[in-house]
């Protein structure tokens, strides 16, 4: 994307306090001012008086002019950067269940990726050898048929994700559909440094998606964030191998809340890596043995 005017810079800057305006206040604003500009002439205490005190604050904050130079220097910077914001017409409509829908998306990569029919692969930070491979063969089916969505988190996103990357780079046939990898940080850093190479091959060969701002670093408060913009892209939830209580258990309730379709995979009862499995596949989680139980033969 290039920043063309202030226009752009203005309305970039608005798209960055949706999260604190809510869609009705910022609905509201742009019904009664039209544009940023125009809000900034009426001043915070008038916009306060029809968005509320806390929101118009965010609004006129320096922090988020602050945001809004670092991101646009970040487009500038690179000619693959790109954002998909609230206004436009490739915005993925999942994202709008969550509480508070980011005003901005980062991109760098093929973003027509955001318009097709995605999963969400997860599962436990420490796979046994049956978990990793089943991560790795679920991933490479899954990857044919659909979008597969990863954090590259340790353990069973990880290896999926791999494995979809493999197969990107070496041309496997019969091809794959993509892979789409959601940042714990601003689109300018990578976490872990481990894995930088992996989030390269993403940004290259699938793309890669952050709802923060350049220049943001790691922390663990970014995880959940991350997790539930992840949720907001995919249609469906698939558990591999998960505990008890863990965070892939957690998300796969909201998953379910929201009306996206839950898998897992059974396993073994002596096996406490699947008890997080079990558990969801009581509470009516689509069980899983290949890939055909995720009825994707008719992905986009």
């Amino acid at each position: 994307m290039q920043i063309k005017s202030q226009e752009d810079v203005d309305w970039l800057q608005l798209m960055l306090c949706a999260g604190a305006l809510g869609a009705r206040g910022l609905g509201r604003l742009m019904e009664v001012y039209g544009s940023f500009g125009e809000i900034v002439r009426a001043g915070r205490r008038e916009v306060a008086a029809l968005v509320g005190a806390d929101a118009s604050r965010a609004l006129f904050s320096d922090d988020r002019a602050r945001e809004c130079e670092a991101l646009c220097a970040w487009l500038e910077s690179d000619p693959a950067a790109g954002v998909a914001t609230l206004s436009d017409d490739d915005y993925p409509r999942g994202l709008l269940s969550l509480s508070r829908p980011p005003g901005v998306l980062c991109l760098r990569g093929n973003r027509a990726l955001l318009g097709r029919k995605a999963v969400y692969l997860t599962g436990t930070r420490t796979p046994d050898a049956e978990g990793r491979a089943n991560a790795r063969d679920f991933a490479a089916a899954v990857a044919r048929r659909a979008v597969l969505v990863s954090r590259l988190d340790d353990g069973v996103e990880a290896e999926a994700a791999g494995a979809v990357l493999e197969e990107a780079a070496h041309a496997v046939a019969g091809g794959f559909r993509g892979i789409v990898v959601v940042q714990a940080t601003g689109p300018d850093r990578i976490y872990p440094a481990s894995r930088s190479e992996a989030f390269r091959a993403a940004g290259r060969c699938g793309l890669l998606v952050s709802s923060l701002v350049p220049g943001t670093g790691y922390a663990p408060e970014h995880e959940e964030q991350a997790r539930a913009v992840a949720l907001g892209l995919s249609r469906m939830l698939f558990v591999v191998q998960a505990e008890a209580g863990s965070p892939a258990v957690r998300l796969a309730r909201g998953a379910a809340e929201s009306g996206r379709d839950v898998f897992a995979v059974p396993g073994s009862i002596h096996n406490p890596l699947y008890k997080g499995c079990h558990k969801l596949l009581r509470e009516g989680a689509g069980l899983v043995e290949s890939a055909a139980d995720l009825g994707l033969d008719d992905a986009d």
